[in-house]
């Protein structure tokens, strides 16, 4: 009987696939409205693309956001050019804070080079929106 969970060889094609995930929490003190988080959800899945881009990625594999509230949920993603952002979920009312998870999948650049990617955009709009961050 063959091992349902034996460890699959990587396919050589994906070696240059990618991946970087961050969680966090962020806050402020004057309360967020749904259309501003759904503002900067799309402006983060931006950042991140454009940067990927411009530090050389090949393909934008999938780069995504959830972000949840007490009374909402949002998600956001980019597939392949910056700019083509979609950003769908349940709006809720204003809130002082919310978890953000992030989760870039590129094809091209090293580890490192994404992850830079992803904390230099997020670190840029976290200022730009005035938010605190906590792990």
């Amino acid at each position: 009987m063959s091992n349902p969970l034996k460890i699959i060889k990587t396919n050589p094609l994906h070696e240059d696939i990618k991946a970087y995930a961050v969680a966090c929490r962020l806050s402020r003190e004057e309360k967020v409205s749904s259309g501003e988080l759904r503002g900067f959800a799309e402006e983060l899945m931006n950042a991140i693309s454009a940067l990927c881009v411009q530090q050389g990625a090949k393909v934008l594999g999938h780069i995504k956001a959830y972000l949840v509230y007490e009374t909402g949920f949002l998600h956001a993603h980019t597939l392949g050019e910056p700019g083509d952002v979609t950003v769908d979920g349940r709006d809720g009312d204003p809130a002082n804070h919310f978890k953000l998870v992030i989760n870039s999948v590129v094809y091209g650049l090293s580890e490192e080079a994404v992850k830079e990617a992803t904390e230099s955009a997020l670190t840029n709009l976290i200022s730009e929106f005035r938010f605190q961050r906590a792990p």
